[in-house]
């Protein structure tokens, strides 16, 4: 009886064993490990007797008691704002800069086992390439070429970050404080180029009103030049044995006496005087042998 039950008793272990042995090798140990989640955009650094492994996102299963999860990586892009820092310029001036980075790892094993700290050593190379590239430029280079010292900050410092497997996305400048007293001289600058250009921009306004009028006058000029050689021409047609300079006298003498009555004619104005000189020319064109005839038919 005792024989029959302690081979009944072996038997079954020996089914349970061979079922766990056909178990084991068709569905895989793992199958019976804890399971865990790595979130989206992460990746988790775990170690196994002193080996290190990445577990990506997903569903992943880790050994209890054996597997220690040394990291959790974020691998969405994320800021790194060191403090601001003074620097000396070329020129010898003292300023304050403040930059902000951002940064992607893209290799989790690197940004954990080839630095101690990733966001410390990053924010320090920010700091030292700064430091670096701007101490060699004055403050009007600064100023001007701040796209361009952003550009050389991302090469200087992915020369480490790199093999960090860290990417700099960005490098950005926010702000550049100088001392108090060339703030105010700039602004000193500033308001005497402002003042420059109002003042060459008034100027050359004037010089275009003078043109302007110089123009019109040229242009009145020669449309009353115009106007005169008309009447001389149609006077010369009526009275042919009248010389050109007695035309001109008289012509000058009815823009005299135009003018004289427009004079006459204004508030102040009490009386006015002719020249005899002018009426000896109106008489002795009037008298002439040519128009003579005409004033006797009329």
């Amino acid at each position: 009886m005792f024989e029959t039950d302690f081979f009944y008793w072996m038997m079954t272990i020996f089914s349970i064993i061979a079922v766990g042995i056909l178990i084991f090798y068709t569905v895989g140990f793992e199958s019976f490990l804890p399971v865990v989640i790595v979130p989206s955009q992460e990746e988790w650094v775990v170690d196994r007797l002193g080996k290190d492994r990445v577990l990506k996102e997903g569903v992943r299963r880790i050994l209890p008691g054996i597997d220690k999860i040394e990291a959790k990586v974020n691998l969405r892009e994320m800021p790194i704002d060191p403090p601001a820092q003074e620097i000396i310029t070329k020129d010898n001036i003292n300023i304050k800069v403040d930059a902000i980075a951002m940064i992607k790892i893209i290799d989790s094993m690197k940004a954990i086992q080839e630095v101690e700290n990733y966001e410390k050593a990053i924010e320090a190379l920010i700091m030292t390439s700064v430091l670096s590239i701007m101490g060699n430029m004055n403050l009007v280079e600064i100023q001007r070429e701040t796209d361009s010292i952003s550009k050389k900050l991302i090469a200087h410092i992915e020369e480490d970050s790199l093999r960090w497997g860290i990417k700099m996305i960005q490098v950005k400048i926010e702000n550049i404080t100088p001392p108090k007293n060339i703030i105010e001289a700039m602004e000193k600058e500033i308001v005497a180029e402002k003042t420059q250009r109002a003042m060459l921009l008034e100027a050359e306004a004037k010089k275009k009103v003078v043109l302007l009028e110089a123009e019109a006058k040229k242009m009145a000029a020669t449309l009353h030049t115009e106007t005169v050689l008309h009447e001389i021409q149609m006077i010369q047609s009526i009275m042919k044995d009248v010389s050109n300079e007695r035309i001109l006298e008289f012509l000058t003498s009815t823009d005299y006496i135009s003018s004289m009555k427009n004079l006459s004619t204004s508030e102040n104005a009490k009386f006015v005087v002719y020249p005899s000189d002018i009426q000896k020319s109106m008489g002795g064109l009037m008298n002439s042998a040519a128009l003579q005839p005409m004033i006797d038919r009329n």
